[in-house]
């Protein structure tokens, strides 16, 4: 039951209604069933998986409460314990190939054929991230440990973010659980609106988009340079509309039931550095990688490390080389099994390592020249290296191995050729509605970042314009869109 289904539709409709015809005491109850039947509509057998996961660490959490001087040899047991299902079921193919195991995907009305290899269990790297940052937080005790076990099951299993995240803390989200929520017009009416704008960028945005990405690098070498570098940028903003598309769909599906969910996406390609971009992108995935592993390793390298220099470099950006690699190494590894992921990480490490240490020299360069940080000229110069070094990581999350990746990079280096724009009608009425879809989306994104905040006339629209632009959204879906049910990139992981 994809977020792009009109079954999904129909079910959060009756989910919604029931919802809110019950009482105080039983919308939990609700909510849990609601995401248990979301749940079995994928591969039911993975569902006893999350049972155990969520019975082993609602009795977990609370021992670690209970626990005084083992508590760091149990939030570790906790921990490791964790990972090792995650790395188990993501690992299971390569650690046993050719392995033949029936699985089935259920959805309401058919069944379809077995899957004849283990897939990672729908949504298990988010419950997992989730589940150690509760532990990390009962261990830090910013928190106490959730007492309620329906609570505490309907924390991980709430199927607006089961799949794909918000990585949730545990602070953010449990209070909302024991507040009483009450029909809010507002709420619904906020909540229809995300959702709406998440399904235009995943439509019309992200799947027409992906028409021409697939055609190209399922095919690179077959083409040039000029268009493996088209498909390059398409990818960056499909992959961009795909999940933060999913993220407002996710977002405006909680907000119907009065949850507030993290955003997790700010429009990122405004960014004027990597390390901006990450603090924009996946917002919830960052702030999990920054508080869980960057700070504490951190903490712990400027302990070991007792001298100020080594090798005439300071100890801190020692520590902020270690920190920085190591954790977007493991960000590399939690998207996707294979080098190319690793790979991936390691530029972002490398990219923010270069800004850390050569951040003095940069700011006496500019004092140099009389360049200002707020100059807009400088700002849009920023923006667009940002942007270029983001796509260049792109183009290895997007290939299948180094080899072809490396391949796509010497094409488009060598920038020899025409831009293919499609021998068959659907590839060619894909590029001109790419670039349609592309111009609305970037028309909106420009105006939220740079003149919302500073127009009086863009805040104080009247309600009949907001709702003309909201049908024109709606008719634009409708004709526009692509409805062949691709599923969410970031869905695989």
């Amino acid at each position: 039951m994809a977020f792009n289904s009109i079954v999904y539709l129909l079910f959060l409709t009756i989910a919604v209604i029931a919802y809110y015809s019950f009482s105080v005491q039983f919308k939990w109850i609700w909510l849990l069933i609601a995401s248990i039947a979301f749940y079995l509509s994928f591969i039911p057998v993975f569902f006893l998986l999350l049972v155990l996961i969520i019975i082993m660490n609602y009795f977990l959490g609370k021992s670690l409460a209970r626990s005084t001087d083992g508590s760091n040899r149990l939030i570790s047991f906790i921990i490791v314990l964790n990972i090792l299902v995650l790395v188990f079921f993501k690992y299971f193919n390569n650690i046993f190939p050719g392995n033949q195991i029936h699985l089935y995907f259920v959805d309401f009305f058919y069944r379809v054929e077995p899957i004849n290899k283990m897939i990672l269990p729908l949504g298990l790297s988010y419950i997992i991230f989730t589940v150690i940052s509760y532990h990390i937080e009962i261990k830090r005790k910013t928190i106490g440990p959730e007492k309620h076990f329906g609570y505490f099951s309907l924390y991980l299993l709430f199927f607006p973010k089961i799949t794909q995240g918000p990585i949730e803390r545990p602070q953010n989200f449990l209070p909302q659980l024991h507040t009483s929520i009450d029909l809010n017009s507002a709420s619904i009416v906020d909540g229809l609106k995300m959702m709406l704008w998440g399904y235009f960028k995943k439509l019309v945005v992200a799947d027409r988009l992906a028409i021409y990405v697939n055609a190209v690098y399922d095919n690179s070498e077959h083409h040039n340079g000029p268009t493996l570098l088209v498909a390059t940028i398409f990818f960056a903003i499909q992959i961009y509309a795909d999940f933060s598309g999913y993220t407002d769909i996710a977002v405006g599906s909680a907000r119907l039931f009065g949850i507030k969910l993290t955003n997790n996406f700010n429009r990122p390609y405004f960014s004027t550095s990597v390390k901006e971009f990450w603090s924009r992108w996946h917002i919830s995935l960052s702030l999990w990688l920054r508080d869980y592993i960057f700070l504490p390793l951190a903490y712990v390298l400027s302990r070991w490390m007792n001298k100020q220099y080594y090798l005439h470099i300071s100890k801190e950006k020692w520590i902020y080389l270690i920190a920085i690699m190591v954790t977007f190494c493991i960000c590399g590894l939690w998207h996707g099994v294979g080098w190319t992921f690793l790979f991936w990480g390691i530029l972002f490490g490398i990219f923010q390592t270069y800004s850390n240490w050569t951040g003095e020299f940069n700011k006496k360069l500019r004092k140099r020249f009389g360049i200002r940080k707020s100059s807009g000229y400088y700002k849009s110069y920023k923006i667009i290296i940002t942007f270029c070094l983001v796509c260049f990581t792109w183009i290895f999350f997007r290939s299948n191995n180094l080899s072809q990746a490396f391949s796509i990079i010497k094409n488009i280096l060598s920038f020899s050729g025409k831009v293919f724009f499609g021998e068959t009608s659907d590839v060619m009425n894909s590029m001109f509605h790419s670039g349609l879809a592309i111009f609305l989306l970037l028309t909106f994104e420009i105006v939220k970042e740079f003149y919302y905040d500073r127009s009086r006339f863009l805040k104080s629209v009247s309600w009949v314009t907001k709702s003309i632009f909201y049908v024109f959204l709606v008719i634009v879906i409708i004709f526009f869109g692509v409805f062949d049910g691709g599923q969410f990139i970031y869905f695989q992981f």
